[in-house]
């Protein structure tokens, strides 16, 4: 790609920031609320799961650095352990990653837009706003990355004009802001914190965005660590700045299983009337959203399309891969209209924590087999980063299996299928 068509830090770590902060944290406090009942609770959580996204990052930083190339997961895990499960992971980013990811997105968008507009129907607002990001990406990387530095440098704007007004205006908030060691250790132990983990590494997905087309960066390997540490760091400030928002302006009874609890905490802090128009200021914030996912997803198919015959109608034309860009969008579009909020994230997030996992197991493997290899990127403090990760990673999906075993064992199964899917069509390729 020429030069002058890559982007810097600020696309990159905008596109991190975006790709994070979205539907995860407006909506899932809710359905945290079901099972934990104190402020500290709930803080730890979101706390806990910006820890392991930043050892997430620290080790993606390093490994993107020694083999930089585009495609994510699906190069990572091609080269580390084998093709098949690198087409695993492609398969499973491009669809779970950020399809669904792109959907769900574009249904809460819908949904804080419908607060403000009620005769606008949910879905065709969700389907406008898929359309809209796909028709500014489809120019040029250089417009994806003015479009995804505006529409991110607006969404914290509104963020941090809301957590100021959240702590300026008296809350209605009822929760224990008291830590109890003893109720709250009980809490952390149970299954249903880990199943409230998997919404909160949800909410984090997206710290690994900048590896996705890492080709189309200026100076790969300092954009993507900056972008990965500094996005982390600075999206997990803003998490438990907002969730401490939306429990001091509302009753918990009001927050437990809404999905926009953003507008639930806006009429608690200024009124109905004032909410809708903060709930359509949400919305717009959520198109960074829905942007990013639309700018990093394709370069994942992109890149399977340059390496696979039986995928090269996605290969790149010129800078922008269109035909993979177009297949993420109307994916979206179908499960908009098909599938239930819920579901699909337990369904996604399992397939992605796997992969994440054995890329960064794959920092062992890297180390051990390619002692030789070029390292401008290091993870600080090695070996404790990768398995602080691997550690929580394989506790949440555990956890999961027990307490919610049908979709977490779907998501697994789909993981096992689409990797063995890998040979016959090798065989076809040939």
């Amino acid at each position: 790609m020429p030069g002058e068509s890559r982007a810097g830090s600020s696309a990159a770590t905008a596109l991190v920031v975006a790709s994070m902060v979205g539907t995860g944290v407006f909506t899932s406090l809710g359905f945290q609320l079901v099972d934990l009942d104190s402020a500290p609770q709930i803080l730890f959580l979101w706390l806990l799961g910006g820890l392991i996204a930043l050892c997430g990052a620290l080790c993606y930083a390093e490994v993107a650095a020694a083999l930089p190339r585009s495609g994510g997961e699906y190069h990572f895990l091609g080269t580390l352990y084998h093709p098949s499960l690198g087409f695993m992971a492609g398969l499973v980013s491009a669809t779970a990653g950020f399809a669904a990811p792109t959907a769900i997105t574009a249904l809460a968008f819908g949904e804080y837009l419908h607060e403000t507009l009620p005769a606008l129907p949910v879905k065709s607002a969700a389907a406008a706003v898929i359309l809209a990001g796909s028709l500014a990406h489809a120019v040029g990387t250089r417009t994806s990355a003015r479009v995804q530095v505006a529409a991110t440098v607006l969404k914290l704007a509104l963020i941090a004009v809301f957590i100021g007004a959240a702590w300026w205006l008296p809350g209605k908030g009822d929760i224990r802001w008291s830590v109890d060691l003893a109720a709250d250790s009980r809490s952390v132990l149970q299954p249903a914190f880990a199943v409230a983990l998997l919404f909160v590494f949800y909410s984090y997905t997206g710290w690994n965005a900048a590896v996705y087309g890492l080709e189309e960066w200026e100076r790969p390997e300092r954009t993507v660590r900056r972008a990965l540490v500094g996005g982390t760091l600075i999206v997990g400030a803003l998490y438990v700045g907002l969730n401490a928002s939306f429990l001091h302006a509302s009753p918990v009874a009001e927050l437990r299983g809404k999905v926009q609890v953003g507008h639930v905490a806006s009429v608690s802090l200024f009124g109905p009337q004032a909410a809708r128009v903060v709930s359509g200021l949400f919305a717009l914030g959520l198109f960074a959203s829905v942007s990013a996912l639309l700018w990093a997803g394709p370069r994942v198919l992109g890149a399977m399309g340059r390496d696979l015959p039986a995928l090269r109608f996605f290969a790149p034309t010129r800078e922008v891969p269109h035909a993979a860009l177009a297949f993420q969008a109307g994916l979206a579009l179908l499960l908009v209209f098909a599938g239930t909020f819920r579901d699909l994230i337990t369904l996604t997030q399992i397939g992605l924590t796997l992969s994440s996992a054995l890329v960064v197991g794959g920092c062992f493997l890297l180390r051990y087999r390619r002692p030789d290899l070029p390292r401008p990127v290091k993870i600080p403090l090695f070996p404790l980063p990768p398995l602080i990760f691997l550690a929580m990673s394989g506790f949440v999906v555990v956890r999961s299996v027990i307490a919610d075993p049908a979709p977490t064992l779907t998501g697994i199964g789909i993981a096992a299928a689409v990797t063995l899917l890998w040979f016959p069509l090798q065989r076809c390729s040939r």
